[in-house]
């Protein structure tokens, strides 16, 4: 293959005016379509630092309200347990309360048992004292006698306790 230098030079010229027309017909496009290009990948530049900002603001506001949150669960279980304590200490002032009054109530009963067995007591007493006057009086006995009286009443008075 030979160096033609005319045909070098047809060729170099041929593509000098393909450039030069190439830069007239398609580089204003090329220009408008790089542009256009360069617009919207600022614009989603732009647009992803806003949602950034907007995600970081949405992430603080989530945080501010899982703190709220956190904090008022923690008050109402404060409250609640409160509550519970409160509840607790009621009903065992209620459950003392009652345990007093049926205390009173069975001191109330014993006391009044008592004076019963006490009075019936002095009844029996009573009669066991006229019924041995009445003995000692229809014999008129010695000493010995007399006192085996009073001995079987008081066995008789012991017996009729039990």
């Amino acid at each position: 293959m030979e160096f033609n230098l005319t045909l070098f030079a047809l060729q170099a010229v041929t593509f000098l005016v393909g450039m030069w027309l190439s830069s007239k017909i398609y580089l204003p496009y090329l220009n408008g379509w790089m542009q256009s290009r360069q617009k919207r990948i600022e614009d989603q530049l732009v647009n992803a630092e806003k949602r950034q900002k907007e995600s970081e603001s949405l992430k603080a506001d989530f945080d501010k309200k899982v703190k709220e949150l956190e904090q008022n669960t923690l008050e109402i279980l404060q409250k609640t347990r409160q509550e519970a304590t409160k509840s607790r200490d009621e009903a065992i002032a209620a459950a003392r309360k009652e345990a007093e009054m049926i205390l009173a109530d069975a001191r109330k009963a014993i006391e009044s048992e008592r004076k019963q067995l006490t009075q019936t007591l002095q009844k029996e007493v009573g009669v066991l004292a006229v019924s041995i006057a009445e003995k000692i009086i229809r014999s008129s006995v010695d000493a010995k006698l007399q006192e085996k009286l009073i001995n079987e009443n008081v066995q008789e008075l012991s017996l009729n306790k039990n």
